[in-house]
């Protein structure tokens, strides 16, 4: 038992993490260190970590330079700004030879990015002198940049850092040898920054630089700022610095409780050679989508979450104690960090994760504390990038054992709250870890926002929420909803006040309409349009009257409860008289049209119309009768009122005689023709914004546009580091597929036995997942593959599937 837990620790650690971790950014020598000359080296051991409260760390303003660049096609452009000597060097390369800037345009840009961002640009009686050099190769210009930052350097003495941004700074500072001289220090680069535009490309390219040249003194003081907080020297951060510094004070804590680290390169924890492949066959964390299609008639809101994992992870004990001991156990190992051995001889992951956990805690407590009571800025972005830097391999210390647990407990704070939700009269419509849309059940837009109010103080009085954070973000006067990717409705204005039945705004976002022709898809989108409108706009009027009665009976619908319901009685009967009549005639329009057009068609042709304009990544494209696919899309829609399904019904029937097709027959009935596969936790590298990506759904990413969907950002992701993701799920239900347990016919009890060929009720044993489903499942994973041309996901999938 005891040659169990033997095991080489801590062998990937960098020296240079494992220095920083010591001594910090400020750091005093040993009293019982012996004198040495200055260049000998010294041990850790004889360096102190001094805080920068006893010790201040770069007080005094100190000297830099910054250095630009981007590149696109053999066109670039290298920015050398250097403030002591108030100079601006500008080299554009560019082989075609068109010159299209000069010194004062610059100039003027530099102002007024120096405005825009609030620093102080120079006097004009004693501004910046801004050159500009055109060359016909990167070398040239590298050369240019050298004798600028070697003048820079005979000219003003002193210490000087090197701030560098730049798409490839290793690259830059081969060209550049002058760097090795100074300290340099890296700022992520936009990717988006070095794709220029065919014409004019020089201006825009520059005006950027310029931007970025005013920027650059108040980033490096914000990392000075940082290098304080967090302790470490300011050349020293990794360019995503929020997961570094994360990490940082992750392993100080588990140092401070005598835990070993398990930092590794590769996002599989180094767990001293023990059970490495248990990792292995780990299932996948999914996120919870709860999604209750319908029309919602009344005052809908969508409330943004934020803070739910930090909430999750501080009151992770209360949890615990409502689920009676079942996520950390009631005993003392948690706290004593001893190894609970599970049935299989193997150690139990939430037990063994509950010490780190604990210690997590802790250092989020601080966290915390940092950010309330001293507003501290870069403890309250550790807090809201907690569960981003938990699930990211590119942590050091990723453990895949502590991002589930830790989830698990999300998902009970999460169902919890929407219970609490519910408790509190809300409808919930849609709900996931980052928004909840909820049904008010008002048809004021006022009395809506007074009780999504109220919901919001109740629910930030109870304990167990008091760190989730709820903001609204979009409230709507009616709202049809089928999922998160297929639902259209009247948003609610702020000031709702509509003068013009014209002003008003129809949000239409269905993607199963994207299967239809382009003709139809348009007839689908004005139908669903007018079933949201018709009913709104006659409430409107309804309401209005009403308030102008003589007789002095002004109620609106939501005053009393009887006044309520006759109101919406009202309302479906007018409804269905407008399917029964209005929606009956415009759909046998549309459907008699439609088959008109395409009878002269033969097959070929018909399925090449079918198809729409945008690429799908499925093999099930309807391409059959257009008239039926959009009989059976639009009926879909529409039956998602429940008040008038029955009518709706009666139509789908009557529409469905006119193309000869019975209404119960396979074919007339409804599927999703879009198999959706969820990547969750996509980090951009540039904003450190995350976000589950569909990659079957998202209009963007079928068009191959894989950037982040922050306006201000838009930077490229990485398709290396999407494939990889997507090849380690193919990979683990691969794995899991093969490892499955046996189900009984009967029963439906897991196989417990191993020899048994019969359950003991004498039933037989079946797969617990089927072929055909798991086919279909790698069947996606191929279509993404092909769609994105992934070439080691397609040669992965199509081995699994036995392609040839």
């Amino acid at each position: 038992m005891q040659s169990f837990y033997q095991g080489i620790y801590e062998t990937k650690v960098p020296l240079e993490f494992n220095a920083i971790l010591q001594i910090g950014c400020v750091c005093k020598v040993d009293k019982t260190a012996k004198k040495r000359n200055v260049q000998d080296g010294w041990s850790l051991s004889e360096l102190h970590m001094k805080t920068t409260t006893e010790c201040s760390y770069l007080e005094q303003s100190i000297s830099f330079f910054y250095l630009y660049h981007s590149i696109s096609e053999g066109r670039a452009i290298y920015i050398g700004y250097f403030p002591a000597s108030r100079t601006i060097s500008v080299l554009v390369v560019n082989p075609y030879q068109n010159k299209d800037l000069s010194p004062s345009f610059l100039e003027k840009q530099f102002r007024e990015a120096c405005q825009a961002v609030s620093v102080e640009p120079p006097p004009p009686s004693n501004g910046v002198i801004v050159k500009v050099d055109y060359v016909g190769y990167v070398k040239d210009a590298e050369k240019i940049l050298q004798r600028a930052i070697n003048e820079h350097k005979h000219e003003h003495h002193g210490p000087t850092i090197a701030v560098i941004e730049c798409p490839n700074a290793q690259s830059m500072k081969l060209g550049i040898r002058a760097l090795d001289d100074f300290p340099c220090v890296n700022i992520p680069s936009n990717a988006r920054d070095s794709h220029y535009q065919v014409l004019g490309w020089q201006q825009v390219a520059a005006k950027i630089g310029m931007q970025r040249c005013a920027a650059s003194s108040l980033w490096l003081n914000e990392r000075i700022s940082l290098s304080r907080y967090a302790h470490v020297p300011v050349g020293n951060f990794e360019l995503d610095w929020l997961i570094f510094t994360a990490d940082i004070f992750f392993s100080r804590a588990l140092r401070e409780q005598q835990q070993l680290l398990w930092i590794s390169d590769d996002g599989v924890p180094d767990l001293g050679g023990i059970n490495e492949e248990d990792t292995c066959f780990a299932d996948e964390v999914h996120q919870p989508v709860l999604t209750y299609p319908g029309a919602y008639r009344k005052i809908t809101v969508e409330l943004k979450i934020h803070h739910l994992a930090v909430n999750g992870l501080l009151k992770s004990n209360q949890v615990n104690e409502m689920e009676g001991g079942a996520l950390f156990g009631y005993d003392q190992e948690m706290n004593s960090g001893a190894h609970v051995l599970n049935e299989q001889g193997g150690i139990d992951e939430d037990t063994s994760c509950a010490p780190a956990f604990r210690v997590l805690k802790q250092l989020i407590q601080r966290c915390l504390a940092d950010a309330v009571t001293f507003g501290n800025v870069y403890a309250d972005a550790i807090l809201q990038h907690l569960y981003r830097w938990l699930c990211s391999p590119q942590s050091k210390l990723h453990d895949p054992a502590l991002h589930r647990i830790l989830h698990k407990v999300m998902v009970k704070v999460f169902a919890l709250l929407l219970a609490e939700f519910r408790k509190l009269g809300a409808t919930i419509v849609f709900a996931n870890f980052s928004k909840v849309i909820i049904d008010t059940g008002k048809f004021d837009l006022s009395a809506a926002k007074a009780y999504c109010d109220s919901l919001l103080k109740t629910i930030q009085t109870r304990d167990l929420f008091e760190w989730i954070e709820l903001e609204p973000q979009n409230f709507w006067h009616s709202l049809l909803f089928m999922d998160q990717y297929n639902y259209g409705g009247i948003p609610a204005k702020a000031d709702d006040i509509i003068h013009e039945e014209s002003e008003v705004d129809i949000v239409s976002s269905w993607n199963i309409a994207e299967y239809l022709p382009k003709k139809i898809q348009d007839h689908f989108v004005f139908i669903v349009s007018q079933f949201m409108y018709i009913p709104w706009s006659y409430a409107r009027k309804q309401a209005a009257i009403r308030t102008s009665l003589p007789d002095g009976n002004s109620c609106t619908p939501s005053v009393t409860v009887t006044a309520a319901e006759s109101f919406e009685s009202h309302m479906t009967e007018y409804l269905k008289g407008q399917i029964s009549s209005y929606f009956t005639d415009k759909l046998l329009g549309i459907v008699r049209d439609t088959i008109l057009h395409m009878k002269g068609m033969n097959r070929t042709e018909n399925d090449q119309h079918i198809s729409s304009g945008l690429p799908q990544v499925t093999d099930k494209i309807h391409k059959g009768d257009a008239a039926l696919e959009f009989i059976k899309h639009v009926c879909a829609v529409l039956a998602l009122d429940q008040n008038v399904q029955h009518d709706v019904l009666v139509m789908r029937k009557n529409l469905l005689k006119y193309v000869h097709v019975r209404e119960f027959a396979p074919e007339a009935e409804f599927h999703d023709p879009c198999p959706s596969f969820i990547l969750p936790n996509v980090i951009c590298s540039y904003c450190n914004d995350c976000r589950d990506l569909d990659l079957c759904r998202d209009s963007a990413l079928l068009a191959q546009e894989w950037r982040c969907a922050v306006p201000q950002c838009g930077q490229p992701y990485d398709g290396e580091i999407m494939q990889n993701a997507l090849l380690q799920i193919v990979r683990q239900r691969e794995r899991l597929y093969h490892l499955q347990d046996l189900v009984c016919l009967r029963c439906q009890q897991v196989k417990a036995a191993h020899l048994a060929e019969q359950c003991a009720c004498a039933g037989s044993f079946r797969c617990k997942e089927d072929l055909s489903e798991f086919r279909s499942k790698m069947q996606v994973f191929l279509n993404i593959a092909i769609h994105q041309k992934f070439q080691l996901l397609q040669e992965c999938t199509s081995w699994i599937l036995e392609l040839r």
